[in-house]
């Protein structure tokens, strides 16, 4: 099945949810934003325990997280849709921006 690489957008309780990669099955990682207040914003990464750092999808991940912070510790999920059973969903705070530069 070939899914267009587009971000898919949904609203849920006054947030934002874009979907900036996804791999069915294997990764999918996206940003979360407040639609009031300020817009904070948060990326998230939900991928099969079997993708590996030796993986181009790994990589990809990685460059899209941009050195964001992990928010605690990652939480592992059984899900029949992701491959092999389990997802690890993690949650990350963007890095604050240099201001010196």
């Amino acid at each position: 099945m070939n899914i267009p690489n587009l971000p898919t957008i949904d609203v849920l309780e006054g947030r934002t949810l874009i979907m900036d990669i996804a791999e069915p099955c294997w990764l999918y990682a996206g940003r979360i934003t407040e639609l009031d207040g300020d817009g904070h914003s948060w990326r998230f990464t939900y991928r099969s325990p079997e993708v590996r750092p030796s993986d181009p999808i790994y990589r990809r991940m990685l460059d899209f997280l941009g050195g964001a912070l992990s928010l605690g510790e990652p939480e592992t999920i059984s899900d029949p849709g992701m491959m092999f059973g389990e997802a690890v969903l993690t949650l990350y705070e963007p890095r604050p921006m240099d201001m010196t530069a």
